[in-house]
């Protein structure tokens, strides 16, 4: 008997869409042991032309069309059998939970043969209606739930919840003991927040407050790779101005870090004198900057690295106090080191220097200003010449040497290190090489190449050195008294005289003593200058 069918009523339609196997889970919340089917129910009313309800199985098929007449077909079915009792007939359907997006969407039927019109337009049940786009979930839910209230998840496209508001709050989340909002991403940002106004000094892209904890707490478990080889807790970064910026209202710090390793780590890549890679100010009796190192063993309280022309830790005090100060129970109170050729400066400072005591390894030198016709070199003996002006405002006059070219000269000063460049001697404060205060100046190397008549050279007056030493006259012995020779610029061992009975050195003429032997010739010899 060939069936038609006077009508297809829709008595439900329901679409529940939960992506299963989710990688991970929200924080705080707990994950299903199963999911909702990505099915939806379609009910129907199946009769004769007479109205009598049709029993049996018949071939049915079902598509979805964006439109109730024409439009794009969006998904279909398939031939597939479907149970009729007594007119009624329930299909589950499997349809892309992705086409369920707030268009409006319409089923067209196929039933044995014939497909059906009009098609039947897909409405929700009345509570769907609050997620439809636009829609709202308005009301109260019981606080400490340890489940999710409401749960969407879009891992492929697109966020999964978006809040908009002209003035209040767009989305807002309230927890009494657990996460007010949680947020999860695999490979992107768990959280995001973005302020695009077009004033300056108004908006936060992400603002936290806390009553009594923590306003933002950064944890992170990654490990140190390329590209992200400082794993921060919590990153920072500004385009025109502080990346990380810390203020309290009392006594406490604004930036307070403790770690294993760098408690507090700053980077600027600026030019500019104002740009700090840590940057700490104190209004009163507490410290702009404050490092302490705790474990016992080795470390730094406070690390500073600068691979410019500037500081790697610069101290300015604008008052009575000291611009860097440093104290240690048991080691040094400041150290200071530089990776230099020539070693200048791991301490540097245009004033005068104050020390209890002074310790050296190595030698103690003076600026001085070549006063001769020839250019000097290392290992010069050099005499006094008299005295320069003044290179700059505020620094003393300087000694002005020449070479040593009369024998056990009494006017024997030191011996020649190296060229000192002219740009040092400036008018202190005028530039700053640590770019704390003014502008900021590279130390340029010191030259071992000779300095030209009328340079800057620097001079060794007590300690080690190497000296031109001849050996012609007499060979020489470690402890051997050195004097200036005939020869210009070298030294030779010192004159002895008979004074009383005792054989003596010329008064005024020792230039030190010899470190090393020489037994003929000539060479550079190691010499503790000691001027007798």
């Amino acid at each position: 008997m060939k069936t038609r069918t006077l009508g297809v009523t829709v008595l439900v339609v329901t679409v529940l869409v939960l992506m299963a196997g989710v990688a991970g889970a929200i924080p705080g919340g707990t994950e299903p042991e199963d999911t909702v089917a990505e099915k939806i129910n379609y009910q129907g009313w199946l009769t004769d032309l007479g109205g009598t309800p049709l029993n049996g199985t018949y071939p049915m098929q079902f598509q979805l069309y964006d439109d109730e007449v024409a439009g794009a077909m969006y998904w279909e079915s398939g031939l597939i059998d479907v149970e009729v009792d007594h007119g009624r007939f329930s299909v589950d359907l499997d349809v892309n939970p992705g086409i369920f997006d707030g268009k409006a969407l319409w089923v067209r039927i196929y039933v044995n043969g014939e497909w059906l019109s009009p098609r039947q337009e897909v409405l929700p049940v009345p509570y769907a209606l609050s997620l439809r786009p636009g829609g709202q979930i308005v009301g109260d839910t019981p606080h400490g739930w340890g489940v999710e209230v409401f749960q969407l998840s879009d891992l492929a496209t697109g966020g999964a919840v978006r809040g908009s508001s002209a003035t209040g709050t767009a989305i807002q989340g309230y927890s009494q003991d657990g996460f007010g909002l949680a947020g999860y991403s695999h490979d992107s940002y768990g959280v995001y927040g973005y302020d695009g106004g077009s004033e300056q000094a108004r908006g936060y892209g992400g603002y936290f407050y806390s009553a009594n904890g923590v306003g933002v707490y950064g944890f992170s478990n990654a490990l140190s790779v390329a590209g992200n080889a400082y794993t921060p807790g919590v990153y920072g970064r500004s385009a025109n101005g502080v990346g990380v910026y810390g203020l309290s209202d009392n006594a406490s710090a604004g930036v307070f870090g403790q770690s294993d390793g760098t408690g507090v780590y700053g980077r600027t890549q600026g030019t500019d004198v104002s740009d700090y890679g840590v940057y700490g100010a104190a209004g009163g009796l507490a410290y702009g900057v404050y490092g302490y190192q705790y474990n016992g063993v080795s470390g730094l309280g406070v690390y500073g690295k600068n691979e410019g022309g500037g500081s790697g830790v610069s101290g300015l005090n604008g008052g009575t106090g000291n611009g860097t100060w440093g104290y240690s129970t048991s080691y040094n109170g400041i150290g200071g080191m530089t990776g230099r050729g020539d070693n200048n400066y791991g301490l540097y400072t245009q004033d005068n220097l104050y020390s209890l005591n002074y310790h050296t390894p190595g030698a103690v030198m003076q600026i001085a200003q070549n006063a001769d016709d020839e250019p000097l070199e290392y290992g010069d003996v050099v005499v006094i010449a008299g005295v320069g002006q003044s290179p700059a405002d505020g620094n003393p006059p300087l000694l002005q040497v020449r070479q040593a070219r009369e024998a056990n000269s009494s006017g024997v000063v030191g011996v020649v290190a190296s060229a000192y460049p002219a740009e040092w001697l400036t008018e202190p404060g005028k530039t700053d090489p640590t770019g704390a205060d003014g502008p900021e100046a590279s130390l340029p190397l010191a030259e071992a190449d000779p300095t030209a008549p009328g340079d800057y050279l620097l001079v060794v007056v007590q300690g080690p050195c190497q000296v031109k030493v001849d050996a012609t006259t007499a060979a020489i012995q470690p402890g051997d008294l050195l004097s200036s020779m005939g020869q210009a610029g070298v030294a030779a061992k010192a004159l002895t005289i008979n004074v009383g009975g005792t054989d003596t050195t010329v008064p005024g003429t020792v230039l030190g003593k010899a470190m090393e032997p020489l037994d003929e010739g000539q060479a550079l010899l190691y010499v503790f200058v000691t001027l007798q």
